[in-house]
């Protein structure tokens, strides 16, 4: 995926959360029906390619060890990208429920403690 999907990618999943947190607070959504895995579909796929060769025996535990690299750098960013979306739309919602300025920063700092009350 080019650099321009990605970020399209990214504007549609904050699309998506918001259309979801909508439909919740509407009552007409259905928890996990975000679209949010066919969104990323694709986004965090890659090759690569070694400028070097590696004896045949050492190839399955260097590829294990890559994968395992890859799985938790995926996983933490996953994680960034959940915050990144809820900010968002506690912003939204701040703004939404007529607050002629609401106080972002103040919203945000609340949003961790609420993260950590629901897990």
């Amino acid at each position: 995926m080019e650099d321009t999907e990605l970020v399209q990618t990214g504007i549609g999943l904050l699309a998506s959360v918001y259309r979801l947190r909508q439909n919740l607070r509407d009552g007409t959504g259905e928890p996990g029906a975000s679209g949010y895995p066919e969104l990323l579909e694709g986004a965090l796929d890659f090759t690569m390619t070694a400028d070097f060769t590696l004896p045949e025996e050492h190839i399955a535990e260097v590829q294990q060890i890559v994968n395992q690299a890859v799985d938790q750098l995926a996983h933490r960013q996953e994680a960034v990208m959940r915050g990144l979306l809820m900010g968002f739309v506690k912003i939204v919602e701040a703004y939404e429920e007529d607050e002629a300025r609401p106080d972002v920063l103040e919203a945000l700092q609340q949003l961790p403690l609420e993260v950590a009350t629901e897990e």
